[in-house]
């Protein structure tokens, strides 16, 4: 560590040197400063874990392009920024459920696209929402607009969203990524875009992109909200969590997600003034169950399998006692995330054994694992493989890159998903319990349904839930849903994982419960000198 001798001289420590030397590199590969320490002036650096894809709300991929999206543009909702998923007015400055398929809005006056492109008027709404569900746009994001079938335009600022049928999710999507867009911008650039838009209405306006390295955002001049806090945002595409910490270190960011593995130590030897947050990521992890493979066909040896999975050893080894075992798909702090799981997380050997034994299964059974290659999922994994032995199932653990290993459940590309026996899986989920569960519905068999689980309540209860605007009634059901996907035997949920976030004291974050950050609700923690 750097440290000053008595006599004044200076020793270089192992910061010092990675300022001096390494990201030296860095700054010149990956478009990082070429600064020191804390925040330069009013501009915030911070770390985004991939770049961006589309910033076309109907084609956005990741939360990466969210990120950066909810800065730029205006939807009618927005999520606060307190991280909880409460909502709040944004465009519009009344909106208000008619009924259960009619939303009623009115947006606020002057509010100004960028670019010359004018006022923001409710067939801008109009524009925006329908472009989402043009069958030729042929947009990937359009099965989230769920029944909408159309926007009503009253007068200039005023309209009523229509929907074929009752739709839960449809509040927590007015408050998502698809932002309010200008239809002549659009227009005139031919329909559509990717990541440079033709305008932008929000606290900030798109500067500059860099492909692979950052996008630089700027305050927007037009903006009427909260005066945007920073005159730059630049938002870096690191990929690598070992080399955000590096540039963290370094000083040349003012925020980013490390890896779980990281925080011990920088809590130990924490770079001056910063500090780092752990929030709940709103990923599911869990091991999952192939029914159809003749080694699981039987119930009693997907349950012997449950059982035996230590998911408290999982989880500590894994994230290193920050996060917690799962309750399930749903994450706390949202509806349908239940308070306890069927098999007790730590699991039970001697039942496991019972299980197996009743089933007449000749041991060691042997059984294939696949995994991607991030090394978090394969902590998980190698932890399971201990677990099983324990009870005289021997795992072969099948190692993959992430991309190919994201098409062997997929029946459009070959048998393959025949062969799968026994896999570890994650996803991000939403800011609705539907998109935790919505992918173990029987339609989803051959798609996302990996295991092959079918089960007509469950099937029953996702259209239920989702046609229901009752939350009380949509908790119970969401519960019911884990309770048959657990009692099916393809599921050992293991958990919801964490985002460690280190930051320095000079910034406020803030952050959505699924530890995505909210660009324009950060601040400095004191006025920017």
């Amino acid at each position: 560590m750097g440290t000053k001798k008595k006599s004044g001289a200076y020793k270089i420590g192992r910061r010092e040197f990675l300022h001096r030397s390494t990201l030296a590199g860095l700054a010149i590969a990956g478009g990082l400063p070429k600064v020191s320490w804390a925040v330069r002036g009013d501009q915030l650096h911070i770390r985004n874990y991939v770049d961006i894809a589309s910033l076309d709300p109907p084609f956005t991929l990741s939360g990466a392009d969210g990120i950066v999206g909810r800065a730029i543009f205006r939807n009618l909702l927005q999520f606060k920024t307190d991280g909880s998923w409460d909502t709040e007015l944004d465009a519009a400055e009344y909106f208000e459920a008619v009924d259960d398929t009619h939303y009623a809005f009115r947006l606020k006056r002057g509010q100004m696209f960028s670019n010359g492109f004018g006022e923001m008027t409710a067939d801008d709404v109009k524009f925006s929402y329908e472009r989402v569900i043009d069958p030729d746009l042929n947009a990937i994001n359009a099965p989230d607009m769920g029944t909408l079938s159309h926007v009503e335009i009253h007068d200039r600022y005023s309209g009523t969203i229509v929907l074929k049928s009752p739709y839960a999710a449809f509040v927590p999507i007015a408050a998502a990524s698809y932002g309010i867009l200008s239809r002549e911008a659009v227009t005139s650039v031919g329909g559509r875009f990717s990541v440079r838009p033709p305008c932008c209405s929000g606290p900030y306006l798109f500067r500059d992109w860099q492909a692979k390295r950052k996008t630089v955002l700027e305050r927007n001049p037009l903006w009427d909200g909260p005066e945007a806090a920073f005159a730059e945002i630049h938002v870096y595409a690191i990929s690598d969590a070992k080399a955000a910490e590096t540039a963290f270190e370094a000083g040349q960011l003012d925020c980013a997600e490390i890896s779980v593995e990281s925080v011990e130590p920088f809590q130990k030897d924490m770079p001056p003034d910063s500090n780092i947050e752990i929030h709940p990521s709103g990923r599911n992890f869990w091991l999952g169950m192939n029914q159809s493979n003749p080694a699981l066909t039987d119930l009693r040896v997907r349950r012997a399998i449950q059982y035996a999975v230590d998911v408290e050893a999982v989880v500590e080894a894994t994230w290193f006692g920050l996060a917690r075992p799962a309750m399930g798909p749903i994450p706390r702090g949202m509806i349908g995330c239940r308070d306890r799981t069927l098999i007790p997380a730590k699991g039970d050997a001697d039942k496991a054994r019972s299980l197996l034994e009743e089933a007449g299964v000749e041991l060691p059974l042997r059984l294939r694992l696949d995994v991607n290659s991030d090394s978090l999922e394969l902590t998980a994994v190698q932890v399971i493989q201990w677990s099983l032995k324990k009870v005289g199932i021997h795992v072969d653990i099948h190692t993959q890159e992430n991309s190919t290993f994201l098409s062997i459940g997929q029946e459009e590309y070959g048998d393959q998903w025949q062969d799968i026996q026994l896999f570890f899986q994650s996803f991000i989920g939403g800011a609705d319990p539907y998109y935790s569960l919505v992918w173990f519905i029987s339609d989803q068999i051959g798609q996302w349904n990996w295991e092959r689980f079918s089960n007509e309540e469950f099937d029953r209860l996702n259209g239920q839930a989702l046609a229901t605007t009752d939350e009380a009634e949509r908790d119970r059901m969401y519960q019911r849903m884990q309770d048959i996907m657990e009692e099916s035997g393809c599921y050992r949920f293991i958990s919801n994982g964490v985002m460690p976030q280190i930051v320095r004291n000079s910034v406020k974050p803030a952050f959505r419960p699924d530890g995505y950050a909210i660009l324009h609700g950060f601040r400095p923690a004191k006025p920017v000198s």
